[in-house]
């Protein structure tokens, strides 16, 4: 599942994502709203359901620590598979929707390279944290492995982890704002 658009740039004021498309060579844009607080609700209402249902059960089917381990790291990979795919599904069926705009000047450049490089930088950061917290429940699980709570969040945690990752194309992302700085350079 090959993706051909990188995100380039995102715009808080306006909530848009400007994206390059590498199949067919040029830059659409992306718009969203802010995020509503009735997504927070509602992830915290599913977080305070699963903790009721999971916080008394217990993983006593599969028995060592490695195998549970196992088990757990199993299941984020056919999470993370069916939430990338679906989000490709998703992305792909939206493609006829998507606004193509004209590419920067030499004058907007610059800062469009900017911007990207700091939103990458902080989406690392991000990663990066998401990361410590999976390792630190992976541990956890490690510790407590009957703990139906730390098993469900180690298998939703690190799926999620995959699909950030697959989603911010950090090399791939990395390798077009410098490609977007030498055509600055030559221009």
């Amino acid at each position: 599942m090959k993706r051909t658009y990188i995100p380039v740039q995102y715009d808080k004021s306006v909530y848009r994502t400007l994206y390059y498309d590498t199949e067919e060579r040029r830059f659409f844009e992306s718009f969203g709203g802010k995020q509503s607080t009735g997504l927070a609700l509602l992830s915290g209402t599913v977080g305070v359901i699963l903790n009721a249902y999971f916080g008394s059960w217990t993983v006593s089917v599969i028995t060592g620590r490695l195998a549970v381990l196992v088990t757990a790291a199993a299941m984020s990979l056919v999470l993370s598979a069916l939430l990338i795919g679906l989000t490709y599904f998703l992305t792909e069926r939206s493609r006829d929707s998507w606004v193509y705009v004209t590419a920067p000047s030499a004058a907007e450049l610059p800062g469009m390279v900017r911007s990207g490089r700091r939103w990458l930088l902080s989406q690392l950061m991000l990663i990066l944290g998401f990361f410590l917290l999976n390792s630190l429940f992976t541990l956890f699980l490690l510790i407590f492995p009957d703990s139906g709570l730390v098993f469900a969040g180690v298998t939703i945690l690190w799926a999620v982890l995959f699909l950030m990752l697959w989603g911010v194309q950090p090399f791939a992302r990395l390798r077009l704002l410098r490609s977007l700085e030498d055509m600055k350079i030559r221009q």
